[in-house]
């Protein structure tokens, strides 16, 4: 066929090419509507007319400091200027401000496992406040010493910037005391703040995003490790946060995996290797568990159990990292909570509480060599303001060095019998006690309604649990009791005279207890 040129020529009629170049151009001020995209000088109310949707008024007020008080010059207060200060500007954590403040004694000083209040009463810290004052409430004169010695020359450091022997020495005898290749250490402030750092150096690590953990389980109050955790606490960030898939435990509430401990620990890790391949291995960052379970009640899993975690993690790619924020540094009768499984080392671990006896806010993370040498050439995509912190760190090596100076994990160990021998009393005795646990001096009573079950869900509250509290602490004696478990876990330099003080006092606070339901039925 023969070749065809076409020329596309403008229109020669005038009036043709001004109706195209009218049609083509952008709207003016007077035109309706807009047609074709502005010009450059186009004017911008031809362009897009805005709605006259004036700012609010501004209302000022008064943001001038205010004056402080009198009471503030006076060395001392009242106990009712004390009060009123507490009911006026103080608010509590994990529970209603009111309800709290009613039922909290105010502390004014210490002394090794007792407690004593501005009306001079005694208390017997039976759960070494939030199972963090390992050494007391008193502290050891070369704890106090280190602290003060750095206070005086180099209080505070920025992390990042500089560093402190203090930190060096701390980070060099965690490497000498922990298992394995767990050798490189980055710190915190408190324990969701390691289990947060730990959560993101997972992720970068392997690239993948989930984080598997258990029902009954707590990691901190953060959004991403209160996600993490498993129980009732983390409802309120569960339609919030993502790449959290939660794991079943070894100890159901509604049913049993198995007649024997071991066949139990079987059949959960069934369940869990069935969970890791329907959630995709590669899209697994990390198994995020405690060694042994502590806010939730001191579960104890068969060795089988742990042993099989870590084969399914070392089989798919998977970190196993260990929360030792509650069993760390001695609860359990051993240095860390993993250790009570043979065999079993994590790839990484968090800690807090213990590692300064709650003296002063430290936390930390440790990890094995491979990923301390990806982390020498990579960011962790964590940092803190008090990362390493000159007072906290000089704290935490002080307390850590009277730790194994004064074999405090075997002292642990040996009140073991101690403290399950008279827990196995009150659950023996009294119809309110379901059953108990103890490990090391990590311990606890689960409580019952009359019919042999908890005496309700962990999310539920119940009256029993207000008159069970009042009750020991008009006898002398505070713990923590988290939904229907009560915690036995006082300091770990407590005495066996101390712990069948302590046993004393539940007994006749369960008998009131057992009295109390049987009145309410």
């Amino acid at each position: 066929l023969p070749t065809m040129n076409i020329v596309l020529r403008a229109p020669k009629k005038p009036a043709v090419a001004g109706l195209l170049k009218t049609l083509m151009r952008p709207l003016s001020t007077k035109m309706p509507i807009q047609v074709g995209l502005p010009g450059a000088s186009e004017p911008i109310a031809g362009v897009f007319r805005n709605d006259d949707i004036p700012i609010p008024p501004f209302h000022p007020r008064d943001n001038s400091p205010g004056v402080p008080s009198k009471l503030h010059e006076k060395k001392e207060w009242s106990k009712k200027e004390i009060d009123e200060a507490l009911k006026a500007n103080t608010v509590f954590a994990w529970g209603p401000s009111d309800a709290l403040r009613e039922s909290c004694p105010t502390i004014v000083r210490g002394d090794g496992v007792w407690l004593y209040d501005n009306e001079e009463k005694k208390y017997l810290d039976w759960s070494a406040g939030a199972v963090c004052t390992n050494l007391g409430n008193s502290m050891p004169i070369d704890v106090k010493v280190a602290i003060d010695a750095q206070m005086a020359t180099a209080p505070f450091v920025y992390g990042d910037l500089a560093v402190t022997e203090a930190r060096a020495k701390l980070c060099s005898l965690l490497a000498d005391i922990s298992p394995g290749d767990l050798n490189g250490f980055i710190f915190a402030s408190g324990g969701a703040e390691a289990n947060e750092c730990a959560i993101r150096m997972a992720r970068r690590y392997t690239g993948r995003y989930k984080i598997l953990s258990r029902y009954r389980s707590y990691h901190g109050g953060t959004t991403s490790t209160l996600a993490m955790t498993g129980d009732p606490r983390s409802w309120a960030t569960d339609t919030s946060v993502t790449g959290f898939a939660k794991i079943p435990d070894p100890f159901p509430f509604s049913y049993s995996w198995g007649e024997d401990a071991e066949t139990a620990a079987k059949k959960a890790l069934n369940a869990l290797h069935e969970q890791i391949l329907m959630e995709g291995p590669e899209s697994i960052a990390a198994v995020f568990m405690e060694s042994i379970t502590g806010s939730n009640g001191w579960l104890l899993p068969h060795p089988t159990y742990m042993q099989g975690v870590r084969a399914l993690c070392d089989e798919y790619g998977i970190m196993l990292i260990m929360d030792e924020v509650m069993c760390g540094f001695g609860r359990t009768g051993q240095l860390f909570g993993f250790m009570n499984f043979e065999g079993v080392v994590p790839d990484m671990f968090t800690f807090a509480k213990g590692v300064t006896g709650a003296y002063m806010p430290l936390s930390g993370v440790g990890m094995s060599d491979k990923i301390f040498d990806f982390y020498r050439t990579n960011a962790p995509a964590y940092g803190s303001t008090y990362s390493g912190h000159p007072l906290t760190v000089a704290c935490g090596y002080a307390v850590v060095k009277y730790i194994l100076e004064h074999d405090i994990v075997g002292h642990a160990k040996r009140m073991e019998s101690t403290l399950a021998e008279g827990l196995a009393r009150i659950v023996s005795s009294h119809k309110s006690a379901k059953q108990g646990r103890a490990i090391g001096l990590a311990g606890g009573i689960d409580l019952a309604n009359l019919s042999g079950n908890s005496l309700m869900h962990m999310h539920q509250t119940h009256p029993a649990v207000g008159f069970l509290r009042k009750r020991l602490r008009e006898e002398g004696l505070i713990t923590l009791v988290r939904g229907h478990h009560m915690h036995c876990t006082p300091p770990l330099i407590i005495s066996e005279d101390e712990i069948a003080t302590g046993i004393d006092i539940l007994d006749k606070c369960f008998t009131d207890l057992d009295k109390y339901l049987e009145e309410q039925q």
